[in-house]
């Protein structure tokens, strides 16, 4: 049975958040007030991360795979099409149903699957999480300690967000707890090792923006956008001056409105395209 979605508020068009690899629903906390302000919200945890539904292991883990998990939750919501909002993996994941015809509008929040095949970006993205996975499996007593410890939390989480002194001590418990119970973390290591990127995307036919952060430690600019920039060369893309990786925690306000902004650009060129007749054409 599919658990409950559980965050579902606010009024408008349907919009859909996606977390990122090893995170949960929860890091878009910062976020959902602006976002349930303007757009009708769900969030949930991913399969395979802390809080989400088991990963079948009898269906191989792949990019494919995770974005036909997500379509089903779609078709349980309901859902034909939505607002796409996507946090690293669940920015890959966001523009992946893009190209199913899933997506009223995408907004990517430093995407992965950027890198070029092979790259050396590519084995940094792995090595972060393969050290990072070894740190928590050690380190998993002093957590609390290190969430609540102002100075702690900002080493701890200087590679995803670029003052981690902004992220409140429970958030930051949630952010390592939710690390330490995902569940697929060799299998989405062993993938991002296979050279599988987001250059064989397909078309995509509605408005995509895609956000990056100047201090982004994990996904840096350029370097890891170079296969994206090729595959959608006519998206929107905005760079975050100062923000990190997870920008929702650096400047909430930041990034809720860069968002706001596109799926209102979004629904605004939508309702021209249907007074006048026309058939809306996409930016990427």
């Amino acid at each position: 049975m599919t658990r409950p979605v559980p965050y579902h508020a606010g009024t408008g068009e349907p919009m859909v958040l996606l977390h990122g690899f090893t995170d949960t629903w929860r890091g878009w906390t910062p976020l959902l007030p602006a976002l349930s302000s303007h757009h009708d919200v769900y969030a949930w945890s991913l399969p395979g991360h802390f809080g989400g539904e088991p990963w079948d292991r009898s269906v191989p883990l792949s990019i494919a795979s995770c974005t036909d998990a997500v379509e089903r939750r779609l078709d349980a919501l309901g859902l034909g099409q939505a607002h796409i909002v996507g946090s690293s993996l669940g920015g890959w994941l966001s523009l992946e149903l893009a190209a199913r015809g899933r997506a009223l509008s995408v907004v990517g929040v430093c995407p992965a699957g950027g890198w070029e095949p092979g790259s050396r970006q590519e084995r940094v993205s792995a090595r972060y999480f393969r050290r990072n996975r070894v740190l928590l499996r050690y380190a998993a007593p002093l957590l609390p300690f290190v969430a609540r410890h102002a100075t702690l939390r900002r080493l701890a989480l200087r590679d995803v967000v670029a003052d981690g002194r902004k992220v409140p001590a429970a958030s930051a418990l949630d952010m390592f707890e939710g690390a330490r119970g995902c569940t697929v973390v060799s299998d989405v290591l062993a993938l991002v090792g296979s050279g599988e990127t987001i250059g064989k995307l397909g078309p995509i036919d509605c408005p995509v923006r895609i956000l990056y952060g100047t201090k982004d430690r994990l996904l840096r600019w350029p370097g890891h956008f170079t296969c994206m920039r090729r595959v959608l060369p006519d998206a929107d893309w905005v760079p975050l001056d100062g923000l990190g990786h997870l920008p929702m925690w650096d400047s909430p306000d930041a990034v809720a409105g860069a968002i706001l902004e596109h799926t209102g650009r979004a629904l605004g060129r939508a309702r021209a395209s249907h007074q006048t007749g026309a058939e809306p054409t996409g930016t990427a």
